[in-house]
């Protein structure tokens, strides 16, 4: 078997929870069966290799290029974000899917790329766009194109792999005789592991690419609906807000007690150090890949029930909370009693890294 695998971005640098489940997954997949991977070039990012990118047959970048203006107008916004011809040429040429067993499309941007006669696709899905589109409120045009797109992808595609029972649902929802299966966010034991020292009580976390909209809504809600409650009742607090991306206006907006870091190139002292992660997300996506690997840490996490949805066992291990007002009280809940948060979170770590290694999501 060879596996083809198209990425709209290359899965490195790790930004965000999405690059970083790519990135494992297909390192995972790699360890198993030969992998291409091919991505179109990202304009913002670096490209060396990672380290991981060695378990890969070949590793091929491609320069953007515009959509044709015949089919711009039906595509939606990130199709035309993405959209490569020197791929398309390539994938359809010699070297292309002509010697590929199966075909790992990483998300649905790169559908349109990818030639009629190509090995069976199996399409990943990191989250449902069209959910995404209607929470976020795009104009009704882009939720339409998301939409066709969608059809177009349920219509080619051999198999659908959702990250929750959730969207797997609501994707069976409008493509009933589809063939699905669900493969949870995955962590690798190896480096996600429970510190050492003893956590900071004074620390907590808000981990999440400062660029993707939901997190940034997640912020807003954070420093004008909680964390002014929160810091006045415990102004030796310290929120570290730690994710890739810009996010100007709110890091001018931020309130006494946060501490504003942006991108690390790592995460795990962070995840090691804090007394909690917190989730108010509104859309789950990236954030329960985030999610994961803090449990691995043994980290407590405080999150909306929509933020966990895809979490193994996430009633057991975490703090969930419906959205609004009763998100800050449970972070004050846990400032005043931490222990038992710290206590689960210990047992969770040792379940999450048994049984959810990328190694062995990749078998599946």
């Amino acid at each position: 078997m060879h596996i083809l695998a198209l990425c709209a971005v290359p899965p490195w640098p790790a930004l965000d929870g999405g690059r970083r489940r790519t990135l494992e997954l297909l390192s995972a997949l790699a360890r198993q069966a030969p992998v291409t991977l091919c991505a179109v070039e990202d304009p913002d990012s670096h490209h060396d290799l990672p380290v991981a990118a060695d378990a890969f047959q070949a590793v091929h970048l491609f320069p953007r290029s515009p959509l044709p203006p015949g089919v711009a107008p039906l595509a939606a916004r990130p199709e035309r974000w993405f959209h490569s011809l020197a791929l398309k040429s390539w994938l359809q040429g010699p070297d292309g899917c002509a010697h590929a067993s199966a075909l790992f499309l990483d998300e649905p941007w790169l559908l349109r790329a990818v030639p009629r006669e190509a090995p069976p696709i199996l399409a990943h899905h990191h989250k449902l766009e069209v959910e995404l589109a209607r929470d976020l409120k795009h104009p009704w045009h882009e939720r339409v194109r998301v939409e066709r797109l969608e059809r177009m992808l349920a219509l080619r595609a051999r198999t659908h792999v959702f990250a929750s029972q959730e969207d797997r649902t609501r994707f069976l929802g409008r493509h009933p005789n589809t063939r699905t299966q669900v493969l949870p966010a995955g962590v690798d034991p190896r480096r996600f592991v429970v510190p050492e020292a003893a956590r900071d009580p004074k620390r907590l976390l808000f981990f999440g690419s400062l660029g993707y909209e939901p997190n940034r809504r997640a912020l807003i809600e954070l420093f004008r609906e909680h964390w002014p409650r929160i810091h006045a009742q415990h102004p030796e607090l310290i929120l570290d807000v730690v994710g890739a991306g810009e996010a100007p206006q709110l890091e001018r907006e931020k309130p006494a007690g946060v501490n504003w870091i942006g991108y690390v190139p790592d995460p795990l002292p962070y995840l090691q150090r804090a007394s909690a992660l917190l989730a108010p997300i509104p859309i789950a996506g990236g954030a329960r890949q985030k999610m994961v690997e803090a449990l691995a840490t043994g980290c407590p996490i405080i999150a909306t029930e929509r933020a966990a949805e895809g979490l193994p066992r996430a009633k057991d291990w975490l703090q969930l909370t419906k959205p609004g007002q009763a998100f800050g009280q449970a972070v004050l809940d846990h400032v005043v009693a931490p222990e038992a948060s710290f206590e689960r979170g210990l047992e969770a770590a040792q379940w999450v890294r048994q049984q959810f290694s990328w190694d062995t999501l990749a078998g599946q």
